[in-house]
């Protein structure tokens, strides 16, 4: 089954690279991701996975309970996008930064040559069946942290049961966001005595308080001005948030596309309108600046601080939307589209409480947005229930570090 796996992939890559060349995708990690490297090797106790900027942020609360419970861990973390790279590479200066080898057995042995890690700690639900099962075979104590299977994805990895369940019987821990997604780990496959409940690592998130390089001239070009932040929107949103946004008067908007790729596309949607991008760190515009472009990498979750509301995008489209912890941490009402499966268990307990609203509409946004301008006491309130939420949840990045600290005993 392995070996039809990797037949696959082979036929999977044959058929790709064409279209990432069409699509002008950069492949730039090609080298590291086929597992040459041009530092020298060197031992590592841990590799850390974290697939994109979400993750690598998740993992922070894990890696400082890590480095307090255990200070000589050596850590190599990997990331899959360049956006996660980039991060990374910020977040975490005294770790090992490269990229997740590709999982053909021949990339997967040589990361192995030259990392040599003694555990593995993958963020979310990353399953790579060479992955898993080379790293196992060289005696890598396996753990899957942060684990969901979403109401969308669940049903195709029930159809891959029959590899999966060899792939996850390899692991020695398996930690889960909550009661359903351990369920639904081991149906399928996963036995249940390594599968627990130990909540979400997102609930630990700890807001960066450095300050914005254009902190001082982005107040100053808000004016005193509420502040309505579009957060990590995706093709079809800004599309139709754009256009409602003419409604909001006296008001500082700041767009912030989840891709890079749609920095430009969401710049010609804006255009006519008095907006600046932020790439230019806001230098020579005018003060009566309406939208503002934030097309630059790592900086929005610093720049939910200055909002009066924001919404979290990847929800009005069917997507699964994305991360409402970071406004949420902050104290700012925070709404969201329906399509909020990825983060199901967050959603909930914050709608459970009042602390966010879910909006059907990007007409429902703005209203939203109009009330938390205009009605303090509903601000007030939501803002306060939103930092209790968080706070009453946190734990399980402590939770998670214990285990993979005790992995590496």
């Amino acid at each position: 089954m392995f070996f039809v796996y990797e037949v696959l992939l082979y036929l999977v890559l044959i058929l790709g690279i064409p279209f990432f060349l069409l699509r002008g995708q950069k492949l730039s990690n090609l080298r590291e991701r086929a597992g040459f490297y041009r530092s020298p090797a060197r031992s590592h106790d841990l590799w850390l996975h974290a697939v994109s900027v979400g993750e690598a942020i998740a993992a922070r609360p894990v890696m400082t309970a890590i480095e307090r419970m255990r200070p000589e861990t050596s850590v190599v973390i990997t990331t899959t996008t360049i956006t996660g790279q980039a991060q990374a590479k910020r977040m975490y200066p005294n770790a090992t930064i490269t990229y997740f080898p590709f999982d053909f057995t021949f990339a997967v042995r040589r990361f192995l040559d030259h990392h040599q890690p003694r555990a593995f700690a993958t963020m979310e639900t990353e399953i790579w069946p060479n992955v898993t099962r080379i790293a196992k075979s060289r005696g890598v104590k396996m753990l899957l942290a942060n684990g969901r299977l979403s109401d969308r994805s669940f049903p195709r990895y029930r159809f891959a049961a029959p590899l999966l369940r060899r792939v996850l019987r390899l692991y020695d821990r398996i930690l889960t966001r909550e009661d359903l997604d351990r369920e639904r780990f081991v149906a399928i496959g996963a036995p249940r005595e390594i599968v627990e409940t130990s909540g979400n690592v997102k609930f630990d998130y700890e807001p960066d308080e450095t300050p914005l390089t254009i902190a001082s001239e982005l107040t100053a070009l808000i004016g005193g001005r509420p502040v309505f932040i579009l957060g990590s929107t995706i093709e079809g949103e800004d599309e139709m948030l754009i256009p409602e946004l003419e409604r909001l008067k006296d008001v500082f908007v700041i767009i912030a596309p989840r891709k890079p790729e749609r920095f430009d596309v969401v710049a010609s949607l804006l255009a006519g309108k008095n907006v600046g991008r932020a790439s230019a760190r806001l230098v020579g515009l005018k003060p009566d600046l309406r939208f503002l472009l934030l097309d630059t990498i790592g900086e929005l979750a610093r720049m939910y601080r200055f909002a009066t509301a924001a919404f979290v995008g990847g929800s009005l489209v069917n997507a699964g939307g994305h991360n409402p912890i970071e406004p949420a941490a902050v104290g700012i009402p925070t709404c969201f589209g329906p399509s909020m499966t990825n983060f199901r268990e967050i959603a909930s307990r914050l709608l459970d409480n009042d602390a966010a609203q879910q909006v059907n509409s990007a007409r429902e946004a703005i209203d939203f947005a109009q009330r938390m301008i205009r009605d303090s006491a509903a601000h007030d309130a939501m803002s306060s229930a939103a930092r209790r939420v968080v706070a009453e949840n946190r734990g399980a990045s402590e939770r998670t570090a214990r285990r993979i600290v005790e992995l590496l005993a």
